[in-house]
């Protein structure tokens, strides 16, 4: 019983501290808490009710270019300081509001607190420059599960594959990123075993 993302997760737990079945919701949320203060950045134009998740042009090429400056002064800061301290504040504070990007019921302060401590500060930072660039495309394609360790960079995207399924093309752009960028990645192809 339960779907094959948590058996494999079930499976997995025998060989890391914790696995969690996060799918895009968990890339997405902390994408969301680094960039909080840019998405609701008070640009002309694209907020038109207090209710808003997002602003208009959140999945546009004019996102990027309406907020180049701070985006880029964003970025130092999220470079230089402890990303740490950084993300789980931006949980605290911001986790009663609506946001497109994050997923409050899915993704615990625990969660963003145990992968913010094991995840390099370079990898988030570096998906986090690809989401950037295409936003509308680049928040979808994560792989299923994240396997942490105890340590720094004990860590591992996993991306959980059935019988009969593929990887989508959104899946395979983002494994060739992580290669790239040397970001543990790998998928785990399920078989049923006949017993």
């Amino acid at each position: 019983s339960g779907s094959v993302e948590q058996q494999a997760a079930t499976f997995l737990k025998q060989q890391w501290q914790a696995v969690h079945y996060v799918e895009n919701a968990l890339m997405s949320t902390l994408f969301g808490l680094a960039f909080w203060e840019q998405i609701f950045e008070a640009v002309p134009g694209v907020f038109h009710n207090p209710f808003q998740s997002a602003p208009t042009d959140m999945y546009e090429s004019a996102f990027r270019e309406r907020r180049k400056d701070s985006l880029a002064t964003r970025m130092m800061q999220l470079r230089e300081q402890d990303l740490a301290i950084i993300l789980v504040d931006a949980y605290q504070r911001y986790h009663h509001y609506a946001c497109r990007w994050t997923h409050w019921r899915h993704i615990s302060l625990a969660l963003v607190s145990a992968c913010v401590h094991v995840i390099p500060a370079a990898h988030l930072l570096a998906i986090w420059e690809r989401m950037l660039f295409d936003p509308a495309e680049n928040r979808r394609g994560f792989p299923d599960l994240i396997a942490l360790g105890a340590e720094a960079g004990e860590y591992c995207l996993i991306e959980v594959k059935g019988p009969g399924d593929a990887l989508q093309d959104s899946q395979k752009r983002w494994l060739r990123y992580f290669q790239s960028h040397d970001i543990p990645a790998q998928v785990a192809w399920v078989e049923w075993r006949d017993d």
